[in-house]
């Protein structure tokens, strides 16, 4: 741990020596590891310059404000339950929420304009000899390597969750947050809920430096799109805006029948991001029991269709879609989870 003083509100705080840290009393943005730098020093009490706090403070910190409190995020999560194909509809009564938590998770957004000229090299067709009964046929066609030039211009908002990969829940690695309803950062509104700030494990600098080479990587694709292979490119990029967000996500843990299960749900939307759901002992059953039914039928079938010339077409096409759907039945018993589409 280290000591720093906020540049914001003065307030003296203990922190990890991370890149970032939030406030606990502002809800300051705080640049860590610049303040410390490499030795790792504490400066709790020195007078900070104006520059130097308009060096240390992240200014565009944001956050998705948490439209749900934790009970209301737990009655979501169990109506959402009931509502999938095989779970248990004692779940409200039987299961026993272990632990419940409100989090908000680091997001780096950055808005980028655009514009690639490139020269590349691509494959053009030549035809030969003309068909005779086929007018604007030809019988032989090759490709040939002709250079191409041409203009890519985009804009671009990327993304970067702010977590290393082992850090961050899987479930949250490619969920796409919506960041329309950000507003400025406010301490309140977390601690009136019970929530607790993850920081991000990337510098400023470090994040901005991902999402530019991320803006060239997508040029590229869309250069590819035109040609083979690039020969020669000239890149212009504008960065317009870098945001720094925290969005709300509620963690249930819970266990059903000396099982553990965990679920996730987006604190400004309501979204089921994943729940484990269980599944209860008698569709269980039931599942098993017509599913292993249809795959032995399906098989039949499909078996005495090849075998008898007179109903090979019912035989074979019956008893594949006969099979398929015993192997659906059986395969329900196997759900690892489930979660609503983003659209």
């Amino acid at each position: 741990m280290v000591k720093i003083v906020c540049p914001n509100c003065a307030a003296d705080l203990e922190v990890p020596p991370s890149p970032i840290h939030t406030c606990d009393f502002c809800g300051t943005a705080i640049q860590v590891s610049l303040m410390v730098g490499p030795d790792g020093s504490n400066i709790t009490g020195e007078n900070l310059t104006e520059e130097a706090k308009s060096t240390y403070i992240i200014k565009d910190h944001y956050i998705i404000r948490c439209h749900y409190n934790g009970q209301e995020a737990q009655s979501i999560m169990e109506d959402w339950i009931k509502k999938v194909p095989g779970a248990p509809q004692d779940f409200e009564t039987s299961a026993i929420i272990t632990s419940r938590e409100l989090k908000f998770y680091p997001i780096w957004v950055g808005q980028y304009k655009a514009t690639s000229s490139y020269v590349g090299m691509d494959n053009w067709p030549k035809f030969s000899h003309p068909a005779r009964d086929r007018p604007g046929w030809y019988e032989h066609v090759w490709y040939y390597k002709r250079e191409e030039k041409g203009n890519i211009h985009r804009e671009y908002q990327i993304p970067l969750m702010a977590l290393s990969e082992k850090s961050i829940p899987k479930y949250l690695r490619n969920y796409v947050v919506t960041t329309t309803g950000k507003e400025f950062f406010d301490m309140t509104h977390v601690k009136e809920l019970g929530g607790k700030v993850i920081d991000s494990v990337y510098e400023f600098d470090e994040a901005k430096k991902w999402m530019f080479n991320n803006v060239l990587n997508r040029q590229a694709g869309e250069m590819r799109k035109e040609v083979v292979s690039i020969t020669n490119r000239n890149d212009e990029v504008e960065e317009k805006d870098v945001f720094y967000i925290h969005f709300p996500v509620y963690e249930v843990k819970f266990s059903y029948n000396n099982k553990k299960y965990e679920a996730y749900i987006d604190g400004s939307s309501g979204r089921i991001i994943h729940i484990d759901v269980p599944i209860s002992t008698q569709f269980r059953l039931t599942s098993i029991l017509a599913g292993g039914a249809q795959v032995v039928i399906g098989a039949g079938l499909f078996i005495a269709g090849i075998m008898v010339p007179v109903i090979t077409f019912f035989g074979v096409s019956a008893g594949l879609g006969i099979f398929g759907t015993g192997i659906t039945f059986l395969s329900m018993n196997f759900r690892k989870g489930a979660q609503e589409k983003q659209t």
